[in-house]
């Protein structure tokens, strides 16, 4: 049974979509196109770890799944101090077996060094990535002590049950996975989604010798039910600052209010939907995890006049007075004709036309 299904990753997108059209060097612009495909993918998961699940325990009363949990632990009113566990899919049985289960979803391939090494595969080029084994380790431990410490781990005649772990890591079907044929790394817990199925039946073949014994461990499925949908309350969206995470100049745009609700600086951003597509407005730097909005005037100004240079003339700033560099219309009817733009755009705006 699914107790919890993903969170929406579609404000992260369009986010990052607005960073892109942004003058940024090509190298961020590169990173902000991958951050984009994996979360596009991962959105679609079209035959991916979480449909894979989904079709094979959405009607199972003795196991429930639980996709995309972040749970906070001991966070102060400012959000320090504290730890946080974010799990991609989290399956949960009635004898307090608990998958924790990590999705690669990079169709292009994963490959596995002799030494533990991941990488996956962008445009046919290999990135290092960290250990999703190791990840979900450090996983399985903070989970452990959140439950422990907010005394969430159930009861069956008075005893606490304690949790039987298993990491899993799960690569899509359609992707090339690489593991090494030698070496004395373990990689056992990285497979192909389709895969998995199998994988849970030779577990449940194993713990079934047993099953006997444990019959006082079994949870009923009302105790079960009650265990998954505690946690699942429990979630906090996450909320990436990606302007740290890609190292970008935090500088607003000039003369930018501040947020009405967090007091932050704000942006110029464009309605890409809706009764007001096209129109301005200033959002939040600190978005998604803040949604403070402030409307502008989209009423059409008087033009100003255009600044224009002989061609071999490099102006200053019309606005600022700095020093401008060479552009070139990317959109538009001047698109591919050159002009001189600020060099502290977006900071500053101004720019000159070019005589031909």
């Amino acid at each position: 049974m699914i107790i919890k299904n993903k969170d929406d990753s579609q404000e992260q997108i369009d986010y990052l979509s607005d960073l892109l059209e942004r003058d940024l060097p090509e190298d961020k612009k590169s990173l902000i196109e991958r951050e984009i495909s994996s979360l596009t993918s991962d959105k679609k998961d079209d035959g991916g770890a979480a449909s894979f699940l989904n079709v094979n325990f959405k009607s199972s009363k003795d196991w429930l799944l639980i996709h995309d949990l972040r749970l906070e632990h001991n966070f102060d009113d400012d959000g320090a101090e504290g730890i946080a566990v974010h799990i991609d899919h989290l399956l949960i049985g009635r004898m307090m077996d608990i998958y924790i289960i990590d999705s690669m979803n990079f169709n292009s391939g994963v490959s596995i060094s002799e030494e533990g090494a991941f990488s996956y595969f962008y445009d046919d080029k290999p990135f290092s990535c960290p250990s999703p084994i190791t990840q979900n380790k450090r996983d399985i431990d903070l989970l452990d002590k959140f439950l422990v410490d907010n005394d969430l781990l159930p009861k069956r005649l008075g005893v606490i049950l304690k949790p039987n772990y298993k990491n899993i890591v799960l690569v899509s079907p359609a992707a090339q996975l690489t593991k090494p044929t030698k070496g004395v790394y373990d990689c056992s817990a990285v497979m192909k989604g389709d895969k998995f199925l199998q994988r849970f039946k030779v577990d449940g073949t194993d713990e079934s010798l047993n099953a006997m014994a444990n019959l006082a461990k079994v949870l009923s499925q009302e105790s079960l039910s009650l265990f998954a949908e505690k946690l699942a309350l429990l979630h906090k969206a996450s909320s990436i600052d990606y302007r740290v995470k890609f190292n970008l100049d935090d500088t607003p745009d000039i003369e930018s209010p501040k947020c009405p609700r967090c007091k932050k600086a704000m942006v110029k951003r464009s309605a890409k939907k809706g009764k007001t597509i096209g129109n301005e407005f200033w959002g939040c730097t600190d978005f998604p995890k803040c949604k403070g909005v402030i409307k502008i005037d989209n009423a059409v100004a008087p033009k100003e006049k255009p600044v224009v240079v002989k061609a071999g003339i490099t102006p200053s700033c019309p606005k600022c007075h700095g020093l401008m560099v060479k552009r070139v219309n990317k959109k538009g009817a001047n698109a591919g004709t050159e002009f001189w733009g600020c060099n502290k755009f977006p900071k500053c705006r101004g720019v000159v036309s070019i005589e031909v």
